[in-house]
């Protein structure tokens, strides 16, 4: 089992996210840097993981979530379900619409953490994976933070394959998040993605030996 090397332990439970007593680390990137890539291979490796947009699909599972919708955005709706595409496509072009959406989700999205963290309780460390880290100023509340990076051209090629959405909305999506460059530069570590796999399992390793002991 991996343990976090003391030098980069830097709150303690009172300054922590939600106040978890054991040392957190943020990992982030932007839309399409690689980072579920990164995510995936820690988890095979027994790393513990809390996956930020696991937690909030979990939420948007619930009956109150789908009333919500229902109430607030009506033509997200598709056969009594979340029409997904649409509520994003609804989220990135309207700002209040936003506001609305990330209010609800995040007031739900502590207790739906601390259950994940109660789970991975064996550990001595977590990792929260969080899209948002900096956004949201979550990387004042992290021992560390950890950017999973990529350039923005590759970023829209990516999305734009990916997802199945044009170049005008992949745009959008990336605005709505702090520029991958200026997170590369926030960040106490950066895991460079702009090549091949083979180069992300390097630089995953170089990550894996400066933080951490067996």
């Amino acid at each position: 089992m991996f343990k976090i090397k003391p030098d980069f332990i830097r709150l303690n439970e009172t300054n922590r996210l939600y106040k978890i007593s054991k040392p957190l680390i943020g990992l982030t990137g932007g839309v399409a840097t690689g980072k579920s890539t990164v995510t995936h291979k820690l988890i095979q490796m027994g790393f513990p993981i809390i996956n930020a947009d696991k937690l909030v699909h979990q939420i948007y599972a619930k009956e109150s979530s789908l009333e919500f919708i229902k109430d607030h955005f009506p033509s997200a709706i598709t056969g009594a379900k979340i029409n997904f595409p649409t509520l994003r496509k609804i989220f990135f072009d309207n700002t209040n619409a936003q506001k609305k959406i990330e209010n609800f989700i995040y007031a739900q999205l502590e207790n739906e953490f601390l259950k994940k963290a109660e789970e991975l309780n064996q550990h001595n460390f977590l990792i929260y994976d969080v899209p948002l880290l900096f956004e949201k100023g979550l990387n004042q509340l992290v021992d560390q933070s950890i950017c999973v990076y990529t350039d923005q051209n590759t970023q829209i090629a990516r999305m734009i394959k990916r997802d199945n959405i044009d170049e005008t909305l992949a745009h959008k999506m990336i605005k709505a998040q702090i520029d991958i460059e200026r997170k590369r530069d926030l960040s106490d570590w950066v895991i460079e993605n702009n090549t091949s796999l083979a180069d992300l399992d390097g630089q995953l390793d170089r990550f894996l030996g400066h933080y951490f002991t067996k």
